[in-house]
């Protein structure tokens, strides 16, 4: 059986159960966790991070993909704290998001790809906890010169280790279609990519158009946001694309991004369950009483997110 790399160290894929495709545990705009720690309560934000995700786990959720690149304010030790304190198994990743650094915009490509494999072959600064996934973003206007060049980087890593690829899209402009071109420009297995965000259009026939290039679609941001699709709409993409015989391509998730407890505001009470809970306890028995079995349900939250990051399983 493969092994799948968390911040707890390397498990057995059989081990990874149900998998939410697109999450994060902490988000640091500006890295501000990292410049400027005095601003935030690190024992609440701890507090709120270990009930959130133990929370998840007792409501059936086992792993999740942590998305959070060093532009995001990525911490692995910090992760690796509430993943053990709580149980959930946690997927930390290499790359970078949307604000790329300078120091990215001219360095040679393959260097960039260096830098992504020795953060998923060595591990993450001294932590020696290994990226078992790889981010990438591209937003609104499409792919950036300086993006194109982190897209680029990511492939050559990919090719090079084998660890996948998941992306961040703007899917109302079809930047995953660019996305997908640059990644076959650069020969990387197309069947180690996840084009994410991929809910927020309703156009089934573009995201066919992905899928017949053999990526994954994470299908997340659930349960919306103002302007984009809600999450029945969300449910109905998601159920169209079943139709057509692509569950096997299709993870699922919410992209929940928790910021830091300021310092000296006590965090925000509950108003629910946690975000992390949405797909499973609202989108998901949704698809089954619309027609969907619980049998292919499982299959995205269970067996897609095991294929995806171990380039084992079900291929077509």
């Amino acid at each position: 059986m493969a092994t799948i790399e968390t911040v707890l160290g390397p498990i057995d894929a059989s081990s990874l159960g149900a998998t939410l495709s697109h999450e994060h545990v902490l988000v640091g705009m500006g890295e501000d966790n990292h410049h400027y720690p005095w601003r935030f309560d690190w024992e609440a934000t701890r507090a709120t991070a270990i009930r959130e995700l133990s929370e998840a786990k007792a409501g059936g959720i086992d792993s999740m993909i942590d998305l959070t690149t060093p532009d995001l304010g990525r911490d692995v030790e910090f992760v690796r704290d509430v993943s053990r304190a709580s149980g959930m198994n946690v997927v930390a990743a290499t790359g970078i998001w949307r604000d790329v650094p300078r120091s990215f915009w001219t360095r040679d490509l393959d260097e960039i790809a260096d830098i992504f494999v020795r953060e998923i072959e060595v591990g993450i600064g001294d932590s020696g906890i290994k990226a078992g996934c790889i981010k990438v973003a591209n937003d609104m206007g499409g792919v950036s010169p300086e993006g194109e060049r982190i897209l680029r980087g990511a492939a050559r890593a990919c090719r090079r280790t084998g660890c996948p690829i998941s992306t961040h899209q703007w899917a109302p402009e079809e930047v995953g279609r660019r996305q997908v071109e640059i990644f076959q420009e650069e020969d990387a297995p197309m069947d180690r990519i996840a084009i994410g965000h991929s809910g927020d259009t309703t156009d089934v026939d573009y995201l066919e158009g992905l899928l017949r290039t053999g990526v994954y679609l994470s299908m997340d941001r659930y349960p919306g946001a103002p302007g984009r699709p809600n999450w029945e709409q969300r449910n109905a993409t998601v159920k169209a694309l079943i139709d057509r015989g692509w569950a096997h391509r299709l993870m699922l998730g919410h992209d929940y991004a928790p910021a830091p407890v300021l310092a000296g505001q006590p965090p925000a009470p509950p108003s629910g369950p946690t975000r992390y809970l949405f797909v499973t306890t609202v989108a998901a028995p949704a698809l089954v009483a619309g027609g969907v079995p619980q049998a292919t349900i499982d299959m995205m939250f269970r067996d897609v997110p095991r294929w995806f990051l171990t380039g084992e399983g079900r291929p077509g």
